[in-house]
């Protein structure tokens, strides 16, 4: 196992917000991450704070201990992966980090990598504006915001953030998987410009 020395995303965020470009470039990196995991044929299925390193070379992705193979029967934009293996998780099972869990996830469907796709928009908005997308006070306020509410804009929260931004985390956190990014190589995309 690699040794990775540095800080969690989660633990730089008690500090708040990161600067703006920061944010953009670390985004950048854990977008081309899920790229490369569900290239692979891998969806994360736990993408939070806790779960990415800020490492000298940039941010590293952990925990790959929630995540499933994908099949092409599971995933519209599925991969490469040269075989099949059996999903070990109980099915309809709920896995994952609350506040960043897709509502699929929390209906306990199969998740795919648009599923990681949310995930990444909760953890952009955080990033960015130092507050979770989705909050409550308990888990079942907590399961009804993320599957009824939509989050405050970021430019309410960071008036300096470009207009674009408001619309990219929209996108990533939309209800039907359908309306999201489908893939992480076009989010990235997006990020770039």
């Amino acid at each position: 196992m690699e040794y990775i020395e540095g800080e969690t995303l989660a633990e730089r965020l008690k500090r708040g917000p990161l600067p703006l470009d920061e944010a953009l470039e670390y985004g950048i990196q854990i977008a081309d991450g899920l790229e490369a995991a569900h290239r692979a044929g891998i969806v994360h299925r736990d993408l939070n704070p806790g779960n990415a390193m800020l490492a000298k070379s940039g941010i590293k992705l952990l925990d790959f201990g929630l995540a499933k193979v994908l099949t092409d029967e599971t995933d519209p934009g599925a991969s490469d992966a040269p075989t099949k293996q059996r999903d070990l998780t109980k099915e309809h099972a709920i896995l994952g980090t609350l506040q960043y869990m897709a509502p699929e996830q929390l209906e306990g469907k199969a998740a795919d990598s648009r599923t990681d796709i949310f995930a990444f928009g909760a953890l952009l908005y955080e990033m960015v504006t130092g507050e979770r997308a989705f909050d409550g006070e308990s888990q079942a306020s907590l399961i009804s915001a993320i599957m009824s509410s939509e989050p405050r804009l970021i430019s309410e929260l960071q008036s300096m953030s470009p207009p674009g931004l408001d619309r990219i985390a929209r996108r990533c956190l939309e209800k039907d998987p359908d309306e999201r990014w489908q893939t992480a190589k076009d989010l990235t995309a997006e990020l770039v410009v």
